[in-house]
């Protein structure tokens, strides 16, 4: 039996031994068990005062951790050292070459292209070199379908957030826009001076390159300002390729200003043309002053409504130099001053879209005016300064010193109106219900109710489209008619004889047309284009229809493979007879090479003769994403 040791005992013995010597220690020193009280309370107080210090360090650590997670998450380019996914989460394991991550490298990057290319033979075999178009419509404009003989590529980059998407920093982003036109090729393609090179085959063209910035104010975080060289808010009649409100140049603006009744856009943009020199001002410069308001909401009328508020000036100056075919700048033989140019005007634009497919479904309706030099562009009006000194030695042969233009370009005009309107049918269909058997008194089937309308692919589509425009520069044109000279000076007409002829500066354009679609099968469909246009009083001089007015018409038709939706539905590949006839007044005066008012880079002599009519076959495709 083992003995368990007397616990009870000696820890009643230690107790009391215990109790003995603090009694004594209390009674020989109380001041010291005061002492003791005091620091240990000073001991909790620092205790404590460690804990609200730890407190605040873990309050800032937590923090700083959402602050960095909130910038992994927001994808930010300057983020380079946190390997995010797709979503912008933080990855922490090594990252897999799959679609995920490659998606966590670009996914404020977007990539878009427009491009257009193909060849056209005339209709005795030869090369298509040329269009069919007025000589003088504004904007540029042409029938495109079937009769556009260049090619074209815009290549557009654009990187989101910068900054980082994060509400408490500013959202900037940038575009970038660079375009190749292909002036001629050595294999398939001439329209460089009806010339083949072996030198350069394009143009390189700078068409966008600006910044912008969003969440400047938190308050109105939409608010946007930009700057750079941009295309701006332009509008056109896509079926003729023609721009009537087209501002886009360098400049600065701020948009999405909410003012109640509508958004603000408001920009200012500046042109130059460096073609003469003065020493005075440098080259010509055109300053546009853009104000739009936009949205505005029409009550129980659907659609939308914008206005638009334009301004310019041009300062005034004397040209005293210009540069020769080689880029050498020489003296001009007669000095050139205009006294400073202004412009105002504006309009109005209605839009309204219905049915499904966004713009495939759409009409749009404006009219603008301008006085002095305001044209709906940004570009510096040099030519026009110089159309009226042109005018003034057409009237004083032989005269030699310094011509003064004075205030001619404010007494010009342009007025345009228009509409284009896009649908595809049917918009929607209901299929066939089903039937129920036994269910009526007489035992036949029943059918259950119709299902919900449901969207449908049309097989039918169509634009219609009409532009008119009147215009006056300020002054009368002078100029010669025959023998009419042609592309490189050739001779349209030797049997004309040289004849002197002022006309008027007033200038009529109209033109309508339409272009349908029909499906034969998802993907296939018969796709034509007509026209029908009218110009007054054309004014290019050197041709023998100057100061005459014309008309053209424009007929094309053929096979396209083209997915259903509407109009805008691209991409397509294209397969085209077009076929023109216009007024013996415009021979020689429809075919210019390039793009372009005044024939672009001149007239081709008709294949077929000084004839007014004429065929181009050949095959396009056109698309962007």
């Amino acid at each position: 039996m083992k003995l368990r040791p007397p616990t009870g005992s000696l820890c009643s013995k230690v107790a009391l031994a215990f109790l003995c010597t603090g009694s004594v220690a209390l009674a020989q020193d109380n001041s010291s068990s005061n002492n003791d009280v005091s620091a240990l309370k000073a001991q909790i107080q620092s205790l404590q005062k460690q804990q609200q210090d730890y407190q605040d360090r873990i309050t800032s650590m937590e923090a700083q951790m959402k602050s960095l997670e909130s910038k992994a998450e927001s994808g930010s380019i300057l983020n380079t050292r946190i390997l995010t996914d797709a979503d912008g989460k933080e990855v922490s394991a090594a990252p897999t070459l799959d679609e995920s991550f490659l998606k966590s490298l670009t996914r404020n990057f977007t990539f878009s292209v427009y491009v257009r290319a193909g060849f056209q033979f005339n209709g005795n075999g030869g090369g298509g070199n040329f269009s069919f178009e007025l000589p003088n419509f504004p904007g540029e404009g042409r029938e495109r379908l079937g009769n556009e003989n260049d090619t074209y590529m815009e290549l557009t980059w654009m990187q989101a957030h910068m900054l980082g998407d994060s509400p408490d920093v500013m959202d900037v982003s940038m575009t970038f826009t660079p375009a190749i036109r292909y002036v001629q090729n050595r294999n398939t393609f001439d329209a460089q001076n009806n010339v083949t090179r072996s030198g350069n085959n394009f143009d390189f063209i700078l068409r966008q390159a600006y910044l912008e910035a969003k969440n400047v104010f938190k308050t109105a975080p939409e608010v946007t300002f930009w700057a750079g060289v941009r295309f701006y808010d332009r509008w056109n009649t896509d079926p003729e390729d023609y721009f009537w409100l087209d501002t886009s140049g360098y400049g600065a603006g701020v948009y999405n200003i909410d003012l109640g009744i509508g958004k603000l856009w408001a920009a200012w943009i500046g042109g130059l043309n460096a073609e003469d020199i003065s020493p005075g001002i440098g080259s010509y410069f055109k300053q546009t002053f853009d104000l739009r308001l936009k949205n505005i909401q029409l009550g129980p009328i659907p659609g939308n409504l914008a206005l638009v508020f334009l301004g310019n000036y041009e300062k005034g100056g004397t040209f005293t130099q210009s540069y020769d075919a080689d880029g050498n700048i020489v003296d001009l033989t007669n000095p050139l001053h205009t006294d400073s140019a202004w412009g105002v005007g504006g309009g109005a634009i209605y839009t309204l879209n219905f049915g499904p497919g966004g713009s495939n479904n759409s009409l749009t309706a404006y009219a603008l005016f301008g006085r002095g030099i305001t044209n709906f562009g940004s570009s510096a009006d040099l030519g026009s300064v110089q159309g009226a000194e042109n005018l003034f030695l057409f009237r004083h042969p032989g005269f030699t010193g310094q011509v003064n233009i004075g205030d001619a370009l404010n007494h010009g005009y342009t007025y345009r109106a228009g509409f284009q309107l896009y649908f595809a049918l049917p918009w929607y269909h209901s299929e066939p219900a089903p039937v129920v058997a036994g269910n009526s008194k007489d035992g036949k089937g029943v059918a259950e109710p119709a299902p919900a309308a449901a969207p449908r692919q049309p097989w039918f589509s169509v634009a219609l489209f009409g532009d008119w425009e009147e215009s006056y520069g300020g002054f009368a044109f002078g100029g010669n008619t025959g023998p009419g000279l042609g592309q490189g000076g050739n001779v349209v007409n030797a049997n004309e004889p040289i004849a002197s002829k002022i006309v008027s500066g007033r200038v009529h354009d109209f033109q309508f047309g339409t272009r349908p679609a029909v499906w034969l099968a998802d993907n296939i469909a018969i796709q034509g284009q007509f026209s029908g246009q009218y110009e007054s009083n054309n004014n290019i001089a050197g041709y023998p229809g100057f100061g005459k007015s014309g008309w053209l018409g424009v007929f094309d038709v053929g096979p396209v493979i083209k997915p259903k939706g509407g109009y805008y539905t691209k991409p397509e590949i294209r397969f085209f007879a077009t076929y023109a006839v216009w007024s013996d007044s415009l021979k020689g005066m429809t075919t210019p090479i390039q793009e372009g008012s005044g024939g672009g880079g001149g007239f081709a002599a008709p294949y077929n003769g000084n004839t007014n009519h004429g065929w181009l076959f050949g095959t396009q495709v056109e698309w962007f994403f």
